[in-house]
Parts: structure tokens; C-alpha cells; sequence
């Protein structure tokens, strides 16, 4: 069980912030094959719904210093959710890494599938500090994302002016839509720093990550209106970016 605090990604928020409740189950093979299924609850006083199911399966392994994962999700998003990543319906990933001894080195390359597929890659290094006869972890952590931004363009066009939010009505207006003009340009568009830390009780993990996320590249919208009247109104802005703190919380337990 899992309670993160905003869903960014990227760098990259709604206009609201989305805090998830997320349960999740799964199961774990000795021969590195996995599934889990998992479920964001949001709950935000007027909002009470599941925004996000999600299934996966993968296969993990270990070869002396080095690690990979492979990762194959399949994501069900409800209709209102205002999540920036709502309109990625599939994914496959791989994260590998070395250890050095002094520093792990860590890459992800992802494969998102919506309406047009995008290409992201993360570049990390880490190095985790063991405490309390092992039983506490702590693991500082930076990492640069770069990314194509064709979901961000869908989420744009089909949700950010189309689902309503607390505090946000609009007269007048019979569609509002966004895109993102060279959407499938790949560039970069994060730094992030995160600081996990994993706490042991023989079979409970008690988890706390707080991250700190800097977008740059912020990206040009292209906004069209129409009226109730006909009127048709086309404008141009860039996107409000700025420095994200965010954390996430949970424990878990091994059957």
C-alpha cells in the first residue's frame, strides 16, 4: 500500500494536484518472472474515484554487478481523470544498471503507446548506505529524463480543457483543445532528485521516497476556442513550469 502525494511525471503535473491511495498485489517468481495488478484511488474531498488500474508482468535478473528489468504495463484510466499521462494506454520498459561499488549507474528505456508512440530514456546514478544491521536503507538519487511528448499533446487536446476541475468554470465556451506543435521532437525535460529510504521488519517494508523534480523545456501550446456563437479564437502559449516537491509513503508485506 502506497499513498503518493501528487502524480507528476517528467516534471510535468495537472493543473490540480492528484494524491493516490494505491494497493497493489503480486506475485513474484524464484526464476525472475513477475505480475502485479494495482489500483490509484483519489480522493480529494469532492473527488472520490479510482483514476487508474494498472496490470503488469516482467522478468528481473542479476548477473554480479549488473541488473535488468523488463516491463511490460497495461494502463485503464477512468474517463475523468486529468492525469498527464491518461492517454498512454500501454508501455514497455527496461531498466538496467551496474554497481561500481562507489556508484550505480542506472538506465531506463521506455516505450509508451497511445495515439502515437514515444520514446524516454532516463540516465541515473545512486549509491545506498546500509544502517541498523542492514535493516534501514537509504539510497540518494539523480537522474535526467529526456522524452518525445506525443501523450502530452493527447492529454492536452482531449483532457486538460474538456474535464472539469474544482474552481474551474468556464461560460461561453462550447470546445476548448490544445496540442503541441513537434510533439515527437526528443528532448530533455527533467532533473530529479530522490532520496528512498526502505525500512525492514522481517517480512514488512516501511517506505518513505520524497523527490525533487526540475522541469526544463518547458513546451509551446497551441490553445483553439470555439464559442457558443461560432467565434473561433487560436492562441499560442508556453507552459507554466516550476520546481515540484512530492513524496510517496507505504509498506508492504512478502507472503
Amino acid at each position: 500500500m502506497v499513498y503518493q502525494s501528487n502524480n507528476v511525471y517528467l516534471g510535468r503535473q495537472d493543473s490540480t494536484i492528484l494524491p493516490y491511495l494505491i494497493p497493489s498485489f503480486g506475485y513474484y517468481d524464484k526464476s525472475g518472472f513477475y505480475a502485479s495488478a494495482s489500483a490509484n484511488y483519489l480522493n480529494t474531498g469532492d473527488i472520490s474515484r479510482i483514476d487508474l488500474v494498472t496490470i503488469e508482468a516482467g522478468y528481473m535478473f542479476s548477473k554480479g554487478d549488473y541488473d535488468g528489468t523488463f516491463t511490460a504495463s497495461k494502463y485503464f484510466y477512468n474517463s475523468q481523470s486529468t492525469s498527464i499521462t491518461s492517454e498512454i494506454e500501454e508501455s514497455f520498459a527496461y531498466d538496467n544498471g551496474y554497481d561500481f561499488g562507489f556508484i550505480r549507474t542506472t538506465l531506463t528505456g521506455t516505450l509508451n503507446i497511445g495515439n502515437k508512440a514515444d520514446f524516454a530514456g532516463e540516465l541515473g546514478i545512486e549509491h545506498t548506505f546500509y544502517m541498523l544491521d542492514d535493516n534501514l536503507d537509504i539510497t540518494p538519487t539523480f537522474t535526467a529524463s529526456a522524452s518525445t511528448q506525443n501523450y502530452y499533446s493527447d492529454y492536452y487536446r482531449q483532457r486538460r480543457y474538456s474535464v472539469k476541475r474544482k474552481g474551474q468554470i468556464q461560460t461561453g465556451m462550447a470546445t476548448v483543445t490544445g496540442t503541441i506543435p513537434n510533439a515527437g521532437q526528443f528532448k530533455m525535460l527533467a532533473y530529479e532528485a530522490s532520496l528512498p529510504l526502505n525500512y525492514s521488519l522481517g517480512k514488512w517494508t516501511i517506505t518513505f521516497t520524497p523527490f525533487y523534480s526540475i522541469p526544463v523545456n518547458p513546451a509551446i501550446i497551441d490553445v483553439h476556442t470555439v464559442r457558443d456563437n461560432g467565434q473561433v479564437f487560436d492562441k499560442t502559449k508556453t507552459e507554466n513550469i516550476g520546481n515540484i516537491f512530492w513524496w510517496t509513503a507505504g509498506v508492504s508485506f512478502i507472503f
